[in-house]
């Protein structure tokens, strides 16, 4: 069981992050929106957007869940009951 945790905690990220990244280039219409979203978030100066005003985007939060959903890095986990 432990050996399941490491993996569910490091491997799940990065195929979920490579799993977006990869349908953005698919999808060079949803990219070109996300990123208006992004750089309108940013402002002028193209700073950093602090995490309080990341987590408020609803286009990049529809984007990560989407993938999330439909491509689950987790299909099915099984649970024992002690």
């Amino acid at each position: 069981p432990p050996r399941t945790f490491i993996l569910a905690g490091m491997d799940t990220t990065s195929n979920a992050l490579s799993r977006i990244l990869h349908l953005l280039a698919q999808n060079p219409d949803v990219q070109d929106k996300l990123r208006a979203e992004i750089i309108e978030a940013q402002g002028g100066d193209h700073s950093d957007i602090a995490y309080d005003d990341l987590v408020k985007l609803p286009y990049l939060d529809a984007v990560c869940r989407e993938t999330l959903r439909v491509h689950a890095p987790v299909m099915m986990s099984g649970r024992m009951y002690v």
